[in-house]
């Protein structure tokens, strides 16, 4: 379904359509091109493993990581930071919609400019960045070329927003494609955050991962840990079952073997991909 008008009249007119994720728990708002969410927005929300305190969402685009998290986790409080206005007031409609606008502060403001009092303030920081490095080829939809590859901010930009946000202990979640871990767990070690656990994302059995989730905690200097990560698809192209039940609001096991989960888990998915 579309419609050509952005949120509560938004002055960017766009073609949007109106989707859900969670077995159509949470209901979507969403630009009918250029930044949609899709798999990885659940899949990020899933590793989120407990519920309290309070969560930030990096890049929050229209709320599909914010929302799907205060839906698993009644009490959670979340902040939702987005650069752009219109998808910021997509994002705050969208959580109006799901009910959770008491529990789902949308903040239109860069990542590199947010406002002092969130520093050290989050016990879990999220965030799905664009895939590419900014200085490649552009996608020539300006839409896409936004959702791939970001404006100016590089992978560093929103490592130093998340370290500069966390709580010391918080955990910092990102899902990145698999060629930019070495990077991306580069520049969190430089930034003073690490005992990284990686979750490979294996599109299918045959196939190499794809996505990588990658957590780490501020102020944390251990041994990380590979998981055994999550293959997506049968080789039919539909969902394993285990990828099924994340999809329908289920729990990626994204956890330090160090560190056992022992509360706020809502529903379990373990990592084999039958």
């Amino acid at each position: 379904m579309t419609d050509d008008s952005g949120p509560n009249g938004d002055i960017r007119m766009m073609q949007v359509t109106h989707d859900h994720l969670l077995d159509e728990a949470v209901k979507i708002t969403q630009p009918a091109d250029g930044y949609r969410v899709g798999s990885d927005t659940v899949l990020l929300a899933a590793s989120v493993a407990t519920g309290n305190g309070r969560l930030l969402d990096l890049g929050a685009g229209v709320g599909g990581v914010s929302l799907c998290v205060a839906h698993r986790f009644p009490e959670l409080q979340v902040t939702a930071v987005e650069k752009h206005a219109d998808l910021a007031a997509m994002a705050a409609e969208n959580a109006a919609v799901n009910g959770v606008a008491n529990r789902v502060r949308v903040l239109t403001t860069d990542i590199r400019d947010m406002p002092p009092v969130l520093a050290g303030s989050f016990d879990h920081v999220v965030s799905n960045p664009p895939y590419h490095n900014s200085h490649g080829t552009r996608p020539r939809n300006p839409d896409r070329a936004l959702a791939h590859m970001g404006e100016d901010t590089e992978m560093g930009d929103w490592v130093k927003a998340a370290v500069w946000a966390a709580k010391p202990r918080g955990k910092i979640t990102f899902i990145c494609r698999a060629d930019r871990v070495p990077e991306l767990i580069s520049l969190f070690d430089g930034a003073g955050a690490g005992e990284a656990v990686l979750f490979p994302l294996w599109p299918r059995h045959s196939s190499p991962a794809g996505r990588v989730i990658v957590q780490v905690r501020r102020d944390v200097d251990g041994p990380g840990a590979v998981l055994p990560g999550l293959v997506l698809h049968r080789d039919d192209g539909g969902f394993t079952d285990v990828a099924a039940q994340v999809m329908s609001g289920g729990q990626l096991p994204v956890i330090h073997p160090a560190r056992p989960l022992t509360s706020g888990k809502r529903r379990g998915a373990g990592t084999d991909g039958a």
